[in-house]
């Protein structure tokens, strides 16, 4: 992967947490029968809830409360993604991205990050303009790739900020600009991003 620009985000132990306080029965690390809770979950998701879903597709693929099947879990994700749930279409993402619980497909992560993006998820967008600026799963276009990191950057991505300072010092999908390129470095510097502030005090430039 090009490393001039932030790589992919992937979601955090913030989600294991839900799923785990969600699906988990009291008592128990991990179970290998359904819990009371993933039956009345299912119950949910089969009346059209989307956030049920979604947590089915944590509990599945953790297995929390029930046998882990990652074939179970994509389809609850997909699922709740077409209930529009961008966090659920930003886990499919971040599942194809990395290749460790499913086949590592670069094609189907550029699509549901992209899928997050348009649902208005802020990780989907930085994650959109990183395929699209790396060429990873989708052909590589700077172009595109800014755009993605301008809308993440109004959501206020740091790491998109970052990014964006880097393309206009660079002139990648852009002319290359460095006095906007600082002032994109600052943006990201003054959230304590660390290779942004690098960058400012290579040149000598203060945020």
């Amino acid at each position: 992967m090009d490393m001039r620009h932030h790589p992919f985000r992937i979601c955090g132990i913030a989600l294991f947490i839900l799923c785990t306080t969600a699906c988990r029965p009291s008592g128990t690390q991990q179970s290998t029968s359904m819990s009371p809770r993933v039956e009345h979950l299912i119950l949910n998701a089969k009346h059209g809830d989307g956030s049920s879903m979604y947590q089915l597709g944590r509990c599945y693929e953790l297995g929390d409360g029930v046998e882990q099947d990652m074939t179970v879990a994509v389809e609850w994700y997909t699922k709740a993604a077409g209930k529009g749930l961008d966090q659920a279409a930003l886990e499919l993402g971040n599942l194809f991205h990395l290749g460790e619980k499913v086949e590592h497909d670069p094609s189907r992560a550029f699509k549901w990050f992209r899928r997050a993006a348009e649902l208005g998820s802020t990780q989907g967008m930085l994650n959109t303009g990183v395929a699209y600026a790396t060429g990873e799963g989708v052909e590589q276009d700077d172009q595109m790739a800014m755009e993605w990191y301008l809308l993440a950057a109004e959501k206020g991505d740091i790491y998109a900020m970052h990014n964006i300072g880097w393309m206009y010092a660079n002139g990648e999908g852009v002319e290359a600009d460095q006095t906007i390129a600082a002032e994109w470095m600052r943006k990201s510097a003054r959230f304590h991003y660390t290779p942004a502030q690098d960058w400012l005090a290579e040149r000598g430039l203060d945020w």
